[in-house]
């Protein structure tokens, strides 16, 4: 089985890997084909051949500004891969927006991601957060809506309770719901949100559980911590 799993287009040209699949191996084939504009036989037709797409692939990176032209294909098999190098290629280079603007929609394209140049979220396995806001349903009743709009959206019940809220700023009151009692005080932490079964489970830096809530009871919200400088990252489409 033969198949192109890079390829990228220039103006009379294209770096490409083929990756060719035997019973019990594969093989990875780097081709450049330059054509000459000249007539002088300044063209290039190169072929080697390697063992794992990686050889190849640093070979463009380390000598081709690939990610500035037409990157026409990534096979999904090596797409965290070549992201992964690319974005630590665009900050070893100090490539800057303007200088991609040209080639990032093929970019993003071929490797199936938005690319975005900003403060990154700091991601350690799970994401890290801060808890800003938490609310907990003390006791609470459900009453049945009669007014028309409830009927045409299909809402059945509002709800109507006393709450303890923790907040950095004053209390709201959403609509339809009655706030009785809040605290001043607030909870606020970093650290890795995870959601189990019934529970939202907080961690600290160290993977220790620092604080359970019961999901039917508690609402978290939070916001991810941002890198201090301005770098290179993607989100998945």
């Amino acid at each position: 089985m033969k198949e192109t799993v890079f390829e990228v287009l220039a103006e009379g040209g294209s770096l490409s890997i083929i990756r060719i699949k035997y019973r019990n191996e594969e093989k990875f084939i780097y081709y450049h084909n330059e054509m000459d504009m000249t007539d002088e036989g300044l063209g290039i037709d190169k072929k080697c051949e390697y063992e794992n797409f990686e050889q190849p692939f640093q070979l463009i990176n380390n000598k081709y500004p690939w990610f500035q032209l037409h990157l026409a294909i990534v096979h999904e098999d090596y797409r965290s891969y070549v992201l992964d190098e690319l974005i630590k290629t665009l900050m070893f280079q100090g490539i800057t927006p303007d200088e991609l603007r040209y080639s990032q929609s093929d970019l993003e394209k071929a490797l199936s991601v938005k690319l975005e140049f900003g403060f990154a979220p700091i991601q350690n396995g799970l994401q890290q957060i801060e808890v800003k806001n938490l609310i907990e349903a003390i006791e609470y009743t459900y009453q049945e809506f009669t007014d028309n709009y409830a009927s045409e959206i299909g809402q059945k019940f509002k709800l109507k309770g006393q709450y303890r809220m923790w907040m950095d700023e004053q209390c709201f009151e959403p609509r339809y719901m009655e706030v009785i009692t809040t605290s001043n005080e607030y909870i606020k932490t970093i650290g890795k949100l995870e959601v189990n079964g019934n529970a939202i489970i907080i961690k600290n830096e160290y993977n220790q559980i620092d604080y359970i809530f019961p999901i039917d009871k508690f609402t978290v919200s939070a916001s991810p911590i941002l890198s201090k400088s301005k770098s290179w990252f993607y989100k998945n489409k």
